[in-house]
C-alpha cells in the first residue's frame, strides 16, 4: 500500500479466512503509510515476534471464528505486542463483545455496517498523516458550512472532493483564510468542504470559537453534532450486534440514543418551509454509507412529515424509523452501499430483500420499545403502491402512511446521495422526478403525499 514516500507503519491483519486481507485493503484503500502484514495463524504471529524490526502499531483481527477463536487471536497478539492497538472486525458469527474486549481488544466493529467508522477508529488508534491530492474520501470529514467563518485564520487544512476524478484537492492550508466568495460559492452550489479526520480536534476547536463569537448559548458546531450522532449510531449498533444477552434496559438505552440524535440534530424542530428546504439540502450530496443512510433517511422522514403537517410525536416516530431502517443489512455478507444492488445474483438479491424484516426482528430481539408507526416505517420503507416492493410485496392499500412516507424519504436519499460512478441529483430535480413518477402512472409513490411535499419544497 506504500505508493507515496514518507513514514510507513506496520499493521497486523490476522485471519485464516481467504479474502479478509482484500476486504481490509478495500476499507483502507489509499491509506498508503499503512503496510499490511498478513498472518494466517496465531503461530505466525508468535514467530514474527522474534523479528526486532517488526513493530506493529495496529492489529486488525478477523472475528468470523466466533468468541473463543477470536479470543485466541486477541490474546496471542496482545501477549507478543502489548503496545499494539487492536480492532476485531466481525460479520455474521455470534461474538460476545464484552469477553473479547476483556481479553485486550480496543474495539469490536462490524466489517460492513461499521465500515465508515472503521477508518475513523484506525486513524484514532494509529494516527498517520496523508498528504497530497490522492487522499481517500474516507479519510476526510465533511463540514457544515454554517460552521465556517470567512477571513479568520484556519488551524486545519480545507479540502474539496472531486467525485468524478476520485481526487481530493486542497483549498486552503492551515494558517490561511477562507474568503466570503468561497463560502458562498459552496453554499450556492450545494458542495461540501472537508477536513482531514486527523484534524477533527483542531476543526472542532475552531468551530467552537466561531460559535462563541456569534454569542450562541451552546457553542457546539453542527459538524460536531453530526459526528457525535454517527458515534451514537455506532454505539447502538454495538448493542444490536453484540451476542451478549440483554434486557429491557438495553432496549430503552437504544431508543434513548435515537432520541438523543434527533434532539442534537434538531430534526423535530418546527421550521418554516424555506428553513425546511435548507435543512434537507444540507444532507444531500454526500457519499453513501450505512451510518449516513440512517441519518439522511431519518432527517428526510422527519422534515417531509413536517411538510405534511404531522404532529411532533408522529415526526419523531418517522425520524426513529429512519435511524433504524437498515440495521438488518448487518446480516448481509456484503457492503450494500458500495455495490450495485441491481447486479446481485438471484440468491443474494432474494436474501437482500429481507433486510427490512430483519431490521424489525433485531429491534424486537433487543426489546426496543417502539410503537406500531415506527415498526411500519422500518418494515415498509421499500414497499411501493404497485406491489412490487419488498419484503412483503404489499399492495398499496396495505401500506401504512408511515410506510409510504419512509419510501419517499428513502427514494429521495437514493437520488441525492453520491455513489461511485453515479452522480447525485440536485434536491429540487430529485423531488420533481419523484412527483413525476407518481403522476406518470407508474404508481410507485403515493400521489397525494408526494404532491403535498413537492408543493411546499421550495427555497
Amino acid at each position: 500500500m506504500a505508493d507515496s514516500p514518507g513514514k510507513t507503519v506496520d499493521v497486523i491483519v490476522g485471519s485464516p479466512t481467504p479474502g479478509f486481507l482484500e476486504t481490509i485493503k478495500t476499507v483502507l484503500k489509499g491509506y498508503y503509510p499503512y503496510i499490511l502484514q498478513e498472518f494466517k495463524s496465531v503461530d505466525e504471529i508468535i514467530d514474527a515476534s522474534s523479528n526486532a524490526e517488526f513493530k506493529p502499531i495496529l492489529a486488525l483481527i478477523d472475528g468470523a471464528g466466533g468468541t473463543n477463536t477470536t479470543n485466541e487471536w486477541v490474546q496471542t497478539t496482545k501477549m507478543n505486542y502489548p503496545d499494539c492497538h487492536l480492532i476485531v472486525l466481525h460479520s455474521s458469527a455470534p461474538l460476545d463483545f464484552n469477553i473479547v474486549k476483556k481479553n485486550g481488544a480496543d474495539e469490536v466493529m462490524h466489517v460492513n455496517f461499521d465500515r465508515e467508522f472503521i477508518s475513523d477508529m484506525v486513524l484514532q488508534l494509529a494516527p498517520i498523516e496523508l498528504e497530497g491530492e490522492n487522499i481517500p474520501i474516507t479519510a476526510l470529514m465533511p463540514v457544515d458550512l454554517r460552521d465556517m467563518e470567512a477571513n479568520i485564520n484556519l488551524n486545519f487544512d480545507v479540502y474539496a472532493h472531486l467525485p468524478a476524478n476520485h481526487r481530493s484537492v486542497v483549498l486552503r492550508r492551515s494558517g490561511d483564510v477562507i474568503e466570503d466568495r468561497h463560502v458562498e460559492k459552496f453554499k450556492n452550489m450545494r458542495q461540501q468542504m472537508y477536513v482531514k479526520k486527523t484534524q477533527m480536534k483542531q476543526f472542532f476547536e475552531f468551530a467552537r470559537t466561531i460559535m462563541s463569537m456569534r454569542n450562541l448559548p451552546f457553542p457546539i458546531s453542527m459538524t460536531e453534532k453530526f459526528h457525535r450522532s454517527k458515534k451514537n449510531i455506532y454505539e447502538f449498533m454495538q448493542q444490536f450486534l453484540n451476542a451478549a444477552s440483554g434486557d429491557y434496559s438495553m432496549g430503552k438505552a437504544i431508543l434513548d440514543k435515537c432520541k438523543t440524535i434527533i434532539s442534537e440534530l434538531e430534526l423535530n424542530k418546527t421550521l418554516s418551509q424555506s428553513e425546511l428546504y435548507d435543512e434537507v439540502c444540507r444532507y444531500t450530496g454526500n457519499t453513501r454509507s450505512y451510518y449516513h443512510d440512517c441519518l439522511c433517511v431519518s432527517a428526510y422522514a422527519a422534515y417531509f412529515a413536517q411538510l405534511l403537517e404531522w404532529p411532533e410525536d408522529k415526526r419523531e416516530s418517522a425520524a426513529i424509523s429512519g435511524l433504524l431502517h437498515n440495521i438488518g443489512l448487518s446480516q448481509a455478507n456484503f457492503a450494500a452501499t458500495e455495490i450495485d444492488i441491481t447486479k446481485l445474483s438471484p440468491e443474494l438479491a432474494h436474501d437482500y430483500k429481507y433486510y427490512p424484516e430483519r431490521s424489525v426482528n433485531m429491534v424486537k430481539a433487543k426489546k426496543v420499545p417502539i410503537n406500531q408507526d415506527i415498526q411500519d416505517g422500518i418494515m415498509q420503507h421499500r414497499e411501493n403502491l404497485r406491489g412490487t416492493g419488498f419484503p412483503k410485496g404489499l399492495p398499496g392499500d396495505d401500506i401504512s402512511a408511515f410506510g409510504k412516507l419512509l419510501f419517499i424519504a428513502y427514494s429521495f436519499h437514493e437520488a441525492t446521495a453520491l455513489r461511485d460512478g453515479i452522480a447525485a441529483a440536485a434536491p429540487q430535480v430529485a423531488m420533481a422526478a419523484l412527483k413525476e413518477d407518481a403522476i406518470s402512472g407508474k404508481a410507485l409513490i403515493d400521489l397525494v403525499m408526494i404532491s403535498t411535499i413537492a408543493k411546499k419544497f421550495k427555497p
